[in-house]
């Protein structure tokens, strides 16, 4: 493990430079450019918030940050396990010039997904700033920690889309069946007291690990304290699971996965 991870650091320049070239032609000959990671989640967030709202018969003022926050981690998931599953086979020609780890592709999309989140996190800032100044300084100071959760989870949920895809072309829509599923019945944009109606439904919203996950930018932001100590052992949990499910799938299939590209 030490030689491995000797190897993804010695590679640094390569990898940087390609998440920098990532970065820029995500937003390439685009008239907003790098401002869409910051008005597309603001426009669903108003859009959602004015719909579910009326449905939830939910207060729209703070019914729409809690929306938002569910919607920025949720890219970053949905972006590690589905936008993540075609790394190794759009890096193919890197994989086979270089003899570079194969998940420095995954770890150079990871760092795009995080800077793309706290890009994404300026609109949640900014409605922090106005109506509750003193959570902000709370936000800044946990976000590190967050930052450092959200990427091993978008690194570890990548390396496995990216080695699943390659070898199983279904990947991708089995896998958005299933976050649509988890979608509808999590905690992304349902409150906590849509859940205490059913005991099995509170059950399931207390031992989601997902729960958990949006924790850790919910409780600085929205309510200005640290998330809790549960939070922060769920998450870690989780993550810790999914990377070292990566860790294995890319043991097994390193050294054989170019035959499947």
């Amino acid at each position: 493990m030490k030689a491995y991870l000797e190897k993804i650091y010695n590679a640094r320049f390569f990898w940087l430079h390609l998440a920098r070239m990532e970065l820029k032609n995500k937003f390439r000959r685009s008239k907003l450019g790098i401002l869409w990671t910051f008005v597309n989640p603001l426009c669903l967030t108003i859009i959602m918030s004015i719909v579910f709202s009326a449905v939830f018969d939910q207060e729209i003022i703070s019914y729409a940050p809690y929306i938002l926050s569910g919607l920025l981690v949720w890219d970053v998931i949905s972006s590690a396990f589905i936008g993540g599953s075609g790394l190794i086979i759009q890096n193919d020609p890197f994989i086979r010039q270089f003899n570079h780890p194969i998940t420095i592709y995954t770890l150079k999309s990871s760092l795009v997904y995080i800077v793309s989140f706290l890009l994404a996190s300026i609109s949640l800032y900014i409605w922090t700033i106005i109506s509750n100044p003193g959570y902000l300084v709370i936000g800044i100071i946990s976000l590190p920690v967050t930052c450092a959760f959200y990427f091993f989870l978008a690194w570890g949920g990548s390396t496995i889309a990216a080695y699943t895809n390659t070898k199983y072309r279904d990947y991708p829509q089995m896998v958005s069946l299933i976050l649509q599923t988890i979608w509808y019945v999590s905690p992304v944009f349902l409150q906590e007291s849509m859940f205490r109606q059913n005991e099995l439904l509170y059950l399931w919203f207390q031992w989601n690990p997902l729960t958990h996950i949006l924790a850790l930018v919910r409780e600085p932001f929205l309510h200005g304290h640290f998330p809790e100590l549960t939070n922060y052992l769920m998450a870690f949990l989780t993550i810790s699971i999914i990377d070292l499910i990566a860790v294995s799938i890319n043991k097994k299939n390193a050294r054989d996965i170019i035959f499947y590209i």
